[in-house]
């Protein structure tokens, strides 16, 4: 088959656009020709998840005198245009140390 392909494209070796290349009838590929050329027969199949998230954060010595908390409101439609994964962190208090981690499986097929 790779000599057949080589043999064609010698015969169209000339400088020409894809939309310029027109096959006769005597050089059209077979069907079977042309999907056993196309990608995709080779599947890798690992199963495998690894999954790690390592946060290590520290507070302390801190002092907070006279504050003032507020509300945590996230408006209606606030995520409405958001997209693909989102994460919302919030905080009433004071000398609060937020730490956040996401671990995100994905399957690709």
């Amino acid at each position: 088959m790779r000599l057949a392909l080589i043999a064609l494209s010698s015969l169209l070796m000339a400088n020409a656009y894809a939309a310029d290349l027109v096959l006769t009838n005597e050089l059209e590929l077979s069907e079977e020709t042309m999907d056993s050329s196309r990608g995709g027969q080779y599947v890798i199949d690992i199963d495998s998840v690894t999954a790690s998230s390592e946060i290590a954060g520290l507070s302390a010595g801190n002092t907070a005198l006279n504050t003032v908390n507020g509300d945590n409101v996230i408006a209606a439609g606030a995520l409405a245009a958001s997209s693909g994964v989102t994460s919302v962190i919030q905080n009433t208090g004071n000398n609060v140390l937020i730490q956040n981690s996401m671990v995100v499986n994905l399957t690709l097929k």
